[in-house]
């Protein structure tokens, strides 16, 4: 007890991930997950976010809600507030190497620095072609229920890449690699499993199936070790909340897991609990149900 007789805040970090826990389809954003975040901020808990995208990959909207900090690219950087604190980058000859097996296994890829994104050769008029595709069907159904085709869209095609004359090879902490044929990507991430940190696909893309690649060891439940410490926050007081595969070292080091409910059963089976799905109020459920709001 203080003074006034009443208990302190037990200050909590809480760890979420975007899309599937944050972001819906890589787009949309639920406004009880908006309003949740804001609040627990304002109470005096800490929010960060925990995700496979890069800085570049953040967009405004999801921004715009405040965090006290990030980890980025599935562990490879963390920062508290405008500081960078971790970086753990692939090396110029496992970037090439890499490259090397994804070309003789036939898959694209673009390949994540702090804040760029680089994509193969072929990528970028290929992701054009998805979301034009996207943009016809997106009219097609607005036009059906006499809406305006001229209103709001979006695709996850829609990546902007950077400029392969600024590319540097050194400064590369994780490769995403894409395609439509799903044995590809299977064959080339058993590839490089044991040698290279590998999980499949759990950022939104037009195509079926995809990857990614980063440094043995690269995951962020390390990560998010090294900013507790620095944020001086027991892992006992943090809080994971994801709903994939890359989420389940954050279940590891956080003092309390939850998958959401929109999660596959067996990334739920991996958390010490379950909330609501990310279309039925999962993250202000989850904050409500802590304490947290």
């Amino acid at each position: 007890m203080d003074q006034h007789g009443k208990s302190p805040l037990r200050r909590r970090a809480v760890f979420l991930d975007v899309d599937g826990t944050i972001m819906q389809d890589g787009t949309y954003i639920p406004p009880s997950t908006a309003a949740a975040i804001r609040a627990a901020r304002e109470r005096g808990h800490l929010v960060l976010l925990s995700t496979g995208r890069s800085v570049k990959e953040l967009d405004d909207a999801l921004l715009a809600l405040g965090f006290d900090g990030a980890v980025t690219n599935g562990g490879g950087f963390g920062a508290v507030g405008d500081e960078l604190v971790v970086s753990r980058l692939l090396t110029a000859d496992e970037v090439a190497h890499i490259e090397d097996r994804f070309r003789a296994h036939g898959v694209h890829w673009y390949l994540q620095t702090y804040d760029r994104i680089f994509a193969s050769p072929d990528l970028p008029a290929l992701m054009t072609a998805y979301v034009e595709r996207d943009r016809r069907l997106h009219a097609e159904r607005v036009r059906a229920v006499g809406g305006d085709a001229a209103g709001d869209f979006s695709s996850v095609g829609m990546k902007h890449f950077d400029d392969p004359a600024e590319y540097d090879a050194s400064q590369v902490a994780k490769a995403v690699i894409l395609s439509d044929d799903e044995a590809a990507i299977t064959a080339v991430l058993a590839e490089l499993d044991g040698d290279f940190a590998v999980v499949s696909g759990t950022i939104p893309l037009p195509m079926s199936s995809s990857g990614e690649v980063a440094a043995a060891g690269v995951n962020k439940g390390v990560t998010i070790l090294d900013l507790l410490a620095r944020l001086g926050v027991d892992p006992a007081d943090a809080i994971g909340i994801g709903d994939n595969w890359n989420d389940v070292e954050m279940f590891e080091v956080c003092g309390t897991s939850i998958a959401m409910g929109n999660a596959v059963p067996g990334v739920q089976a991996l958390a010490d609990e379950v909330t609501t799905a990310i279309d039925d109020d999962g993250i202000h459920n989850a904050f409500v149900r802590h304490g947290l709001i």
